[in-house]
């Protein structure tokens, strides 16, 4: 069955609701970045905005736009992904117990802290009683909810749904993941803002329908997620997704990864360049839109944009300065800890 991305929408370090970043990028010289929040006003009343977090109104934001562009009021199913939830809110529930001795706590804190209130609470603002879930993977988190909406459309229980990653990022687990070394992006020296990354937010929303349209993006041909593959089964796994598809790795314009800088997460993508994906040209997204645990989201955003404007521009390729002219099937390879991989292969319509 044939799945068809019609819609997506993002708040990033990048123009917010925007495909500005496609031809004017905004280059960011720190190691965190913040994202750079529309006008929550004009979306949310005044109640709704002093309930939420910022993550959360982001949450709604991105999903309704999401929506609007695709023409759909209200999906069959809501499946999000995300590393750290709404941490925030957690942070200040704990913060709260500590200073105020377990006592006059606020329970907003507490029931906008669990993982699971990200597609509630778009459930609840569009009043969606469809299939509901979130899952919570770290690094591959959006894959997960990615591939659960595939087996739903492929169960046909569905005909359309929402598909997000979201994750903001605070002053405690900046520092906590910093002596991790999860923001060392030093692997090379950084010349040009090309070469460069940071810690950063995402959020990401998709809209997945079952029939193909004037409005849709693309066709999402397969995902495939592995543990600790071998060469050998990760080659045998592409293989069976580009078979799948009904192509060869020669019909693939392009490979899209995620390097950082960070040498413990680049020689991953270096290795799996030189012997999967030999002679295949490299794009690459964290340098505009940072690393968080499901900054894949951002990578699909940003194929799917490049599939949709037919081209990739230089400033995405890693291994040239030219772009590409011609983007018509881009593979997306991605990596957590070199222990969780995906391949997830999209096709423009």
């Amino acid at each position: 069955m044939s799945v068809y991305i019609q819609s997506a929408s993002q708040i990033s370090a990048q123009s917010p609701l925007s495909d500005a970043w496609f031809d004017a990028p905004v280059w960011h010289e720190g190691k965190r970045i913040a994202s750079r929040d529309p006008n929550f006003a004009a979306s949310l009343s005044p109640v709704q905005s002093r309930r939420m977090c910022s993550l959360l109104k982001r949450v709604i934001v991105t999903s309704r736009a999401t929506l609007k562009a695709a023409g759909v009021e209200m999906p069959d199913a809501i499946i999000s992904g995300t590393g750290l939830g709404c941490i925030d809110n957690t942070e200040k529930f704990l913060h709260s117990m500590l200073e105020n001795g377990e006592q006059y706590l606020q329970p907003t804190y507490f029931m906008q802290s669990t993982h699971n209130i990200i597609s509630s609470l778009i459930a609840i603002d569009l009043k969606c009683h469809g299939y509901n879930n979130t899952f919570v993977h770290r690094g591959v988190s959006f894959e997960h909810a990615l591939l659960d909406a595939l087996f739903q459309f492929r169960q046909r229980r569905i005909r359309t749904a929402l598909v997000g990653g979201y994750d903001e990022l605070t002053d405690d687990y900046y520092i906590f993941l910093g002596r991790l070394g999860l923001w060392d992006f030093t692997y090379r020296a950084a010349t040009s803002p090309k070469q460069k990354c940071f810690a950063g937010e995402t959020a990401v929303s998709l809209l997945l329908g079952a029939e193909q349209n004037e409005r849709s993006l693309c066709e999402i041909n397969g995902v495939e997620i592995m543990y600790r593959p071998s060469e050998t089964q990760l080659r045998q796994t592409l293989d069976a997704l580009l078979a799948q598809a009904g192509c060869s790795l020669r019909d693939v314009d392009a490979v899209m990864v995620g390097i950082d800088n960070n040498r413990s997460n680049d020689s991953v993508y270096e290795d799996a360049a030189a012997r999967l994906f030999a002679g295949l040209p490299v794009a690459q997204y964290k340098h505009l839109f940072g690393q968080s645990f499901t900054s894949s989201a951002t990578g699909i955003y940003a194929a799917v944009t490049c599939l949709r404007h037919q081209r990739i521009p230089g400033h995405m390729m890693a291994d040239r300065e030219e772009g590409l002219g011609h983007a018509a099937r881009i593979l997306f390879y991605n990596h957590y800890d070199n222990k969780s991989h995906t391949l997830t292969l999209l096709s423009r319509c």
